[in-house]
């Protein structure tokens, strides 16, 4: 046997073990699975990114209404459409909803192994820390995504016009 075929040989084993050894591995039990979410207090996490999505959203919204000149019936107006909107999305996609499809989520992406260390993670200090700051992180993420996003919303603005107004001459055109 040539060199080339024992180091194909030995590759093909390496993946073929690879990947019976996840195959072969527990899957990620229910209690294990609602543990962690309990752990992480998951479902005020949920409510955690609502809340703060709602008012990164609001605030610009309103820097867009202010800034398009609108008047303050129109802002009102518009502000709550937007507080409508979230209050479907929280009816409608909320912790209750969310629940059972990342359960399964997670049960088909992680094995029992795998949840057991992250249980033993989120039960550490360490663990518990990051849990404890994740707010706090969220919060700084939605900031700067709100501040790329204030940056950019007059060139939205200015592509959604142009297209409105492409769209329209294509209509009187025919």
């Amino acid at each position: 046997m040539n060199t080339t075929s024992i180091r194909g040989t030995a590759l093909a084993l390496a993946i073929t073990l690879a990947f019976t050894g996840h195959a072969n591995a527990a899957p990620a039990s229910r209690a294990s699975l609602e543990a962690l979410f309990q752990l992480t207090h998951a479902n005020a996490m949920i409510d955690n990114v609502y809340d703060n999505m709602q008012k990164s959203v609001s605030q610009v919204f309103a820097q867009d209404a202010r800034q398009r000149g609108a008047s303050p019936a129109r802002q009102r107006i518009e502000a709550k459409a937007m507080d409508d909107m979230m209050a479907l999305v929280r009816a409608e996609y909320n912790w209750t909803v969310m629940e059972p499809e990342m359960l399964d989520a997670y049960e088909k992406t992680f094995t029992e192994e795998e949840f057991t260390a992250m249980i033993n993670f989120c039960s550490s200090p360490a663990g518990q820390a990051a849990i404890a700051k994740m707010p706090q992180l969220t919060q700084a993420l939605l900031a700067s995504s709100q501040a790329h996003m204030q940056a950019i919303l007059p060139r939205i603005r200015a592509i959604a016009e142009k297209a409105r107004a492409d769209a329209d001459a294509a209509d009187t055109a025919h």
